[in-house]
């Protein structure tokens, strides 16, 4: 899932997961937005299924983590920051699982060899020297933390291989993880996850228009276009079709863009408070 470390930052926009109905409030742009997405199954959020890796840690008083990733879906070769959140200091591990099951060891690293943190909310990475860059496989990936109140023997990356796998198959890896946490008589471990979705980059070129089917008034396209992923339209709240590629704009309004997926995305944007 992440490849080795890269020495650049990148900037990437913000797409929604697939079918399903997502009410997210933006506290900083007081924005509601009801996202529609037309095709596919994938949902990335926090704390969704079973862990990962079979960690069913006794819940710790006063001891809580959670992980979380910035989009619920990723292109091949697009950086990806994590967050994570601990309510006291603790040791913290962060393990990547691709989608095929294999683990690795990608937080603490060469990097960032520092596994003991504060109490509060921490971004990965945290340091300008590396960055997750997203790779194959394509589907379902997870990140599994654990955070511990005393540290774990876990092993030792390299510059050439900052991130290393434990194991040769899902089932090795997952083994070499129980096998790190420690017995209650050692300290005491919570541990959190999040998935989300990696999918093949598609290029600019002809698609079909957005199936409006109906619903609401269309953007003004007809039949194909030469559209590139990111791409759509904006019907603002004066009634006028605008044409973007990024994000949506911000304001009230209806939203179409193609996700870098291929796929169609439809949103709609009802401001609270001061509106622009």
């Amino acid at each position: 899932m992440i490849a080795r470390a890269q020495r650049t930052a990148n900037r990437w926009n913000r797409v929604p997961p697939h079918g399903v109905y997502w009410l997210e409030v933006d506290e900083m742009r007081k924005w509601l937005s009801a996202i529609l997405i037309l095709s596919g199954f994938a949902l990335g959020f926090a704390q969704s299924g079973p862990s990962p890796l079979g960690l069913v840690p006794t819940p710790v008083p006063g001891l809580s983590a959670a992980i979380w990733v910035e989009r619920p879906h990723y292109t091949v070769g697009e950086t990806a920051r994590v967050h994570f959140h601990i309510s006291r200091a603790a040791f913290v591990y962060v393990f990547s699982i691709d989608a095929s099951g294999l683990v690795r060891l990608i937080f603490p690293n060469p990097f960032s060899p520092h596994a003991f943190r504060p109490a509060g909310t921490h971004v990965l990475p945290d340091q300008p020297t590396y960055q997750f860059r997203v790779v194959r496989p394509v589907g379902t990936a997870a990140l599994q933390l654990v955070a511990s109140t005393c540290p774990l023997p876990v092993p030792g990356g390299t510059l050439a291989d900052p991130y290393p796998l434990l194991g040769p198959d899902p089932w090795s890896g997952r083994a070499a993880v129980l096998g790190l946490v420690p017995e209650p008589s050692r300290g005491w471990w919570v541990t959190a996850w999040t998935t989300f979705q990696i999918v093949e980059i598609v290029h600019m070129g002809f698609w079909p228009c957005p199936p409006c089917w109906g619903v609401g008034p269309c953007p003004p396209c007809l039949g194909f276009g030469f559209v590139t992923p990111s791409a759509g339209w904006f019907l603002d709240s004066t009634g006028n079709w605008r044409s973007f590629v990024g994000e949506c704009p911000s304001g009230p309004g209806w939203c179409w863009f193609l996700g870098p997926d291929g796929r169609w995305r439809f949103s709609i944007q009802i401001c609270f408070g001061n509106c622009p």
